[in-house]
């Protein structure tokens, strides 16, 4: 897994798909068993992708990457983002929207709260959207504190967090910017001279 700091130190990379949020909450058909007992599970994997609707998802838990997987549900409409979360543990979203961005890959480390961390040009962002009160705030506090060189931090949530604002106060933090739009406000932050 990769470390918050060392991803903090780390050259951007592409980001997640706005659309991985949605699909965290998905449960993954998980085939390293299968693959581990000589067994082929296409067969199951395709059922299961026959099974989404248009806009939805499929989460596969791999021991690889597995990009002939991802080519052929490609073909079939289907864009995915793929995680190493381990050694020998890979997890895969599709999400049936038209292939519009068909293989998508990033480092992202996850917070204990459940926060999905990553680089991007900007600086370092922090996705909290689907978890719930108080760990938003948590994560976003204890992100900062725990990384003493960063000047900057670009938080994806749900809505505008008021109760977070005099947190951030207290610890010599702004919010620069805010942009909302649909099911992503995202809040520039910046530690004050």
């Amino acid at each position: 897994m990769v470390g918050v700091v060392e991803l903090a130190s780390r050259p951007p990379q592409d980001s997640p798909p706005a659309w991985l949020a949605m699909a965290l909450d998905q449960p993954p058909l998980d085939v390293r068993a299968a693959l581990a007992q000589g067994e082929d599970p296409l067969g199951l994997l395709m059922e299961a992708a026959d099974g989404v609707g248009f806009g939805g998802f499929l989460v596969v838990d791999a021991p690889f990457n597995p990009s002939p997987l991802r080519r052929i549900l490609a073909a079939r409409g289907f864009s995915s983002y793929g995680r190493c979360l381990g050694s020998g543990h890979w997890r895969i979203y599709f999400h049936l929207n038209g292939a519009a961005d068909w293989e998508h890959d990033s480092e992202v480390a996850l917070l204990e709260e459940g926060a999905m961390v990553w680089r991007e040009a900007d600086g370092l962002h922090v996705d909290v959207r689907k978890l719930s009160p108080p760990h938003p705030m948590l994560a976003i506090l204890r992100l900062i504190e725990s990384t003493p060189d960063l000047s900057g931090l670009v938080v994806h949530h749900e809505r505008l967090p008021q109760y977070l604002l005099p947190e951030l106060a207290e610890r010599g933090w702004c919010v620069a910017r805010v942009v909302e739009e649909f099911q992503d406000v995202r809040l520039w932050l910046e530690r004050g001279a």
